[in-house]
């Protein structure tokens, strides 16, 4: 009886034994692949220098020396200003406006302003008529620069668009055909700035 025990029992655990086997054989192989890269955004930053004298050389706000007293027929000269592209991206330049403190005092009405970029005219006439955002077209890459030209002016006098009005024509040096300043604008102080706008 014993025997007969023992022998069933090693049939049992056989019987296991090829239960296991069969689960097994229904296994399924399984692998996998990665692939990865790295994004980094990049950095816009132009910053601007001009002549000499100028305040904020190499940053993102300068300031020209400041011009007066002025006689009524005066020019502030062609003040070249260069934007450096201090970023790691291209810098597309989007939008420019000529704006100015105390827009409706007699000499923010009476001065004109000449503005000139890759030799065309990007605006000339009376400051009061540039005082609006328009739209401009241009790349700066990494480490490379551009330039601008600005100059108020009142009466006739030379400057780089001269007497070209047209935004977007050949810029000519010349003298200009505006109008001298009258009594009304004696002895007032403004500020005009130009400012450019970046995407990148």
């Amino acid at each position: 009886m014993r025997k007969f025990r023992t022998i069933a029992m090693v049939g049992a655990m056989s019987i296991a034994g090829l239960g296991l086997i069969g689960a097994g054989a229904h296994a399924i192989f399984t692998t996998s692949t990665v692939s990865s890269q790295n994004i980094t955004s990049g950095t816009l930053s132009v910053v601007l220098n001009g002549p000499a004298g100028s305040g904020g050389q190499g940053t993102t706000s300068l300031t020209l020396p400041a011009v007066g007293p002025t006689p009524s027929s005066f020019t502030t000269g062609d003040q070249v200003i260069t934007i450096t592209n201090n970023g790691d991206i291209p810098a597309s330049e989007i939008t420019e406006a000529i704006g100015t403190t105390y827009p409706a005092s007699d000499l923010a009405t009476q001065l004109s302003v000449c503005e000139v970029s890759s030799g065309t005219v990007i605006y000339n006439g009376l400051l009061s008529g540039a005082q609006y955002t328009q739209s401009i077209a241009g790349t700066i890459d990494p480490t490379f620069t551009d330039s601008y030209i600005v100059n108020i002016y009142a009466g006739s006098e030379t400057t780089a668009c001269g007497a070209v009005y047209t935004v977007g024509a050949p810029a000519v040096l010349g003298t200009s055909t505006a109008p001298d300043l009258n009594n009304l604008a004696e002895g007032e102080t403004i500020t005009v700035s130009v400012t450019l706008g970046y995407q990148g």
